[in-house]
């Protein structure tokens, strides 16, 4: 635990975002100590959401926290066009599906209503920082075969006509699972924010989408505005 305040210190004194901490077995030697109690102290501060250990390259000092504002707009590259870091989008999966039990009761529609489902893997500066499953009422796979970067609320309202609203929204912190963890480049101790979010068109309030995304809680903070 001193050691790893110690590094807090020399992060904030001596480091920006970005930079790599020094091996750990230059940390070994420098406070005589072994390797292994080096690593638990990185260990706290990968847990603090300080640096991001990449196996092979070492320990990086992390960005800090984006705000991420949950108002009417519900558009996830909208949300984060003036903050800096160049955006992208990744298409994962594209398929049709019907209605589960589940899925209709969140959704107010029947069992078995056709949908599409939609899976993407959003980048800042071509690091995954957030996992999206987008659940699209009176959409099909095929109306969405030409999307494959950007805003897909964009999308739909270039291609479809549709402007959507977000509606009731839900937030959750939880640990990842493995896919997730691989995905989105994170460690076992960093836990993720899962945002469940109803959009619904502007002017007649027709329930279109429902999306789950799952994002890094080391570099988003959300904010809400009444």
């Amino acid at each position: 635990m001193e050691i790893a305040e110690q590094l807090r210190h020399d992060i904030v004194r001596l480091h920006r975002a970005g930079d790599f901490l020094p091996p750990e077995t230059e940390l070994a030697e420098k406070f005589s100590v072994n390797r292994h109690t080096v690593r638990r102290a990185i260990d706290e501060l990968v847990h603090d959401g300080m640096v991001r250990r990449y196996r092979g390259r070492g320990s990086q000092v992390i960005p800090t926290t984006i705000d991420y504002v949950l108002h009417e707009s519900s558009c996830f590259t909208y949300n984060l066009s003036g903050t800096g870091p160049a955006l992208s989008t990744q298409v994962l999966a594209l398929r049709d599906i019907q209605a589960t039990s589940a899925l209709a009761g969140t959704m107010s529609i029947p069992v078995g209503k056709a949908l599409a489902e939609l899976t993407t893997l959003r980048l800042l500066d071509d690091t995954p920082v957030c996992l999206i499953r987008h659940h699209l009422n009176r959409i099909n796979a095929d109306d969405l075969s030409e999307f494959g970067h950007g805003s897909l609320h964009l999308y739909l309202q270039d291609r479809h006509g549709l402007i959507l609203r977000r509606g009731k929204t839900r937030l959750r912190s939880r640990m990842p699972d493995m896919t997730e963890r691989n995905r989105l480049d994170i460690g076992r101790g960093v836990p993720v924010t899962e945002v469940h979010t109803l959009n619904y068109t502007r002017d007649s309030d027709i329930l279109i989408e429902y999306s789950i995304s799952v994002s890094r809680s080391d570099i988003f903070e959300y904010s809400v505005e009444l």
